[in-house]
């Protein structure tokens, strides 16, 4: 092994030892370190600059080609809710009984959340539910009738059957067009009710 020489020319007894031991002089190593560095830096900014999109670059959304390319758009971005639409939100209670047919078209409610208020007898009809959780999920149906302790919907689009204590609920004043019941009253709606 080459014994290191200090800068006035004697051996260099610890820079012998860290030659031993690592392989290579300090200085070596900080350079490489460095280069990894600056490597894994530069790295990072190119896959992050590859994700950013330019306001300026950006194009018109196209709802179209975001559902042909497998992605669905979710969430509450860009929805304008309209304010004459009245909600009702709940938990199923108690199940309704059968009809003749052995069919379930209602249920015991129990409100849930601070906007709700007390029911009176077809405050509701007309109204659109949707169910927010439970084997349900996403059905949509119209409500027939009401009273202050039972819901029951119009049989047009199913029977509640699946429906179970516990799952959640809500009822919104659209009518099936999706235009808000308490809009102008020309029939127009300020904007389109979402989920429609």
């Amino acid at each position: 092994k080459a014994t290191a020489r200090s800068r006035t020319g004697s051996p260099d007894a610890f820079a012998a030892a860290s030659i031993g031991i690592y392989g290579m002089p300090g200085k070596a190593k900080r350079v490489g370190v460095r280069a990894s560095a600056g490597f894994v830096l530069t790295l990072g900014c190119s896959i992050a600059s590859s994700q950013v999109l330019f306001l300026s670059d950006a194009v018109p959304f196209d709802r179209g080609s975001l559902a042909r390319s497998g992605f669905i758009q979710v969430g509450h971005d860009n929805i304008v809710v309209d304010p004459t639409v009245r909600r009702y939100t709940g938990m199923v209670a108690a199940l309704g009984s059968p009809n003749a047919q052995g069919k379930m078209y209602s249920f015991v409610p129990s409100p849930v959340g601070p906007h709700n208020f007390p029911l009176s007898p077809d405050e509701l009809r007309g109204w659109r539910l949707t169910m927010l959780s439970g084997k349900r999920f996403g059905q949509v149906f119209t409500v027939s009738t009401n009273t202050e302790s039972e819901i029951r919907v119009t049989a047009d689009k199913g029977s509640l059957e699946g429906l179970d204590v516990r799952d959640v609920f809500i009822i919104e004043s659209v009518d099936a067009d999706g235009v808000s019941m308490f809009g102008p009253a020309d029939g127009a709606s300020a904007a389109p009710s979402p989920g429609v």
